[in-house]
């Protein structure tokens, strides 16, 4: 060794030994998750710590229980129009008036003809009578007897039928006059003044704007958790309206997985007034009873969703079990049918597998 390296020596010796302890202590720390006889150190909370009560909401719209289109029933050339695009209607009131001419003289032949039915009936009974009385006698022989009853019968129903064809006649003229089925807004013509329409020619549209309900499509496990929803609101903006719910359409739509939901709105805050109206988007806002795991703590092991559990703890020693939540979704809290008391594995969650042997160092 030479004088130079010896004087070297003193100085080179502690930093060696620093060296090699922080060596060590890295070493400690790498080993730092793994205790005496190679177990995998984790970290367990019960259940009952880490449950949240959700706020759920979703998108909702708006919708009228009646929005139609109103049309012609009969032919007929539009005479006078009553009504224009954004108008309030009352129900009853009149839209269209169609040229009744045509049916209103139908109407006076229908009627001549029931006059000249009845004038033919006159007869024919007197002669079913007079020979009613001849064939008792045995002046006439029975078939002379029986054209009589026939042309008697054949008036009658003759008499019917000029009827019907009367009724026809009103029934037509009442359709000369088109008036709205229901009180709301016009939201589209589609007539003009003089055209000539047809039985089924769309003529207006019109919206029932006092009453509106709530339209959404929420998921399987929402729909479940709207029954142990104490309140439920309809949020517009800086508004919130208390809704609740009508009716669950019990079909899965095969694309989207939800359910159609609609909610009823109270009397009072729908109509002319405009707080709501038709079309109007907004939020389904809720909160659960249920209790639900956060998101945060919920992995995916063989391409299920779940929580790994902590079971059998002897003393600080575990086995780690992976309990699937079919219900859960990605990135979503989920309710488990869990014990409150489960220990789920919090810290090395992502390292432990199912079934592993675990030291637990809460």
């Amino acid at each position: 060794m030479t004088k130079s390296l010896k004087s070297l020596l003193p100085l080179l010796l502690p930093v060696a030994f620093i060296a090699f302890g922080s060596i060590s202590f890295s070493n400690a720390l790498a080993d730092a998750d793994q205790t005496k006889g190679g177990l995998l150190s984790v970290t367990t909370k019960p259940l009952s710590s880490l449950l949240i009560s959700a706020k759920n909401s979703a998108p909702a719209n708006v919708v009228s229980l009646n929005h139609s289109t109103i049309s012609a029933e009969i032919t007929g050339r539009a005479m006078m129009i009553e009504g224009e695009i954004g108008d309030q209607v009352k129900k009853g009131k009149r839209l269209v008036t169609l040229d009744c001419r045509s049916y209103l003289l139908a109407k006076k032949q229908a009627e001549a003809g029931l006059h000249i039915a009845k004038t033919q009936l006159n007869y024919s009974s007197k002669q079913y009578k007079r020979n009613q009385n001849l064939l008792a006698k045995r002046i006439i022989p029975r078939e002379t007897f029986e054209k009589a009853e026939a042309g008697k019968l054949s008036a009658i129903a003759d008499i019917e039928l000029k009827k019907v064809a009367i009724e026809t006649s009103k029934l037509a003229i009442s359709r000369c006059k088109i008036s709205a089925p229901f009180s709301g807004q016009i939201t589209k013509r589609l007539v003009q003044q003089g055209q000539l329409v047809t039985a089924g020619t769309p003529l207006f549209q019109i919206m029932q704007n006092n009453k509106l309900e709530i339209k959404t499509q929420l998921s399987a496990s929402q729909v479940r958790m709207l029954d142990d929803s104490p309140i439920l609101q309809f949020v517009v903006g800086d508004k919130q309206f208390k809704t609740v719910v009508r009716s669950i359409i019990q079909t899965v739509d095969e694309a989207s997985r939800t359910q159609e939901v609609r909610l009823a709105l109270p009397k009072g805050i729908s109509g002319v007034n405009n707080r709501i109206s038709a079309g109007m988007s907004g939020r389904i806002v809720w909160s659960s009873k249920s209790q639900l795991i956060p998101a945060e703590y919920i992995l995916r092991r063989n391409n299920q969703l779940g929580v790994m559990l902590a079971e059998d703890n002897v003393e600080g020693v575990a086995k780690a079990k992976f309990y699937p939540l079919p219900n859960a979704s990605e990135g979503q809290a989920v309710e488990a049918d869990l014990p409150e008391s489960s220990a789920i594995i919090i810290k090395n969650r992502y390292r432990v597998k199912d079934g592993q042997q675990i030291k637990i160092n809460n």
